[in-house]
């Protein structure tokens, strides 16, 4: 039997159950740093005494980050394989994290929350992508929304964070928080399975016949 037809019939397992842990964790800490500039934004408005526009742009910044991450994600994706650009992603989206905690002025802070972003915007649809190219067929769509469903994860850890840190100890140490998924990163580069559609595109069946 061919090893996708062999995949689209496998029975849910824990292999599956493994994948959307993983790749839902990733979604959360993904949710957590989009989710922070909402809750650190009054903390950044009394730091560098922005304007009402100036406060709009910088909660608008790191979606047009996203907007382009997206955009580039899945070309990328498809030339270096889903793996690969899931640990980069969100290690540049950890990477942009702990550098606006760093940031010295107000112009860093909105540099590197367009490079989050970017990293944000090209994890999230691959991250999609890679589980529904794993899950069963007729369970494919159910697997998403349930990957989809980490995201109110995320944002209860940001409003966490929000309401214990930023009061107490500033609107830096909530980024600096949001730099975990730079750590995850390295572990997801050891622990996720390489999407099997993508390795037989690539004439790779050897690795097909292995992961299945």
């Amino acid at each position: 039997m061919d090893p996708i037809a062999r995949l689209d019939r496998l029975p849910l397992g824990r292999p599956h159950l493994r994948l959307l842990f993983l790749l839902g964790l990733g979604w959360a800490l993904d949710a957590m740093d989009v989710g922070l500039i909402g809750f650190t934004l009054p903390a950044l408005t009394r730091e560098f005494g922005l304007s009402p526009v100036q406060a709009g742009l910088l909660g608008s910044v790191g979606l047009l980050g996203m907007l382009l991450g997206a955009a580039l994600g899945g070309r990328l994706a498809d030339r270096l394989g889903r793996k690969a650009v899931i640990g980069y992603s969100l290690f540049l989206a950890g990477l942009g994290s702990l550098l606006t905690a760093l940031a010295p002025s107000l112009a860093w802070v909105f540099l590197f929350r367009f490079l989050t972003g970017l990293g944000l915007g090209a994890e999230l649809p691959v991250a999609a992508s890679l589980m529904a190219e794993w899950s069963p067929l007729r369970l494919r769509g159910r697997m998403v929304v349930l990957l989809e469903a980490f995201w109110a994860v995320g944002w209860l850890l940001a409003a966490l964070l929000g309401y214990l840190l930023v009061p107490e100890y500033g609107w830096r140490l909530a980024f600096l928080a949001g730099a975990l998924p730079a750590l995850y990163a390295a572990y997801l580069r050891l622990s996720l399975p390489e999407s099997p559609r993508w390795l037989m595109a690539r004439g790779r069946v050897w690795g097909v016949d292995a992961l299945v």
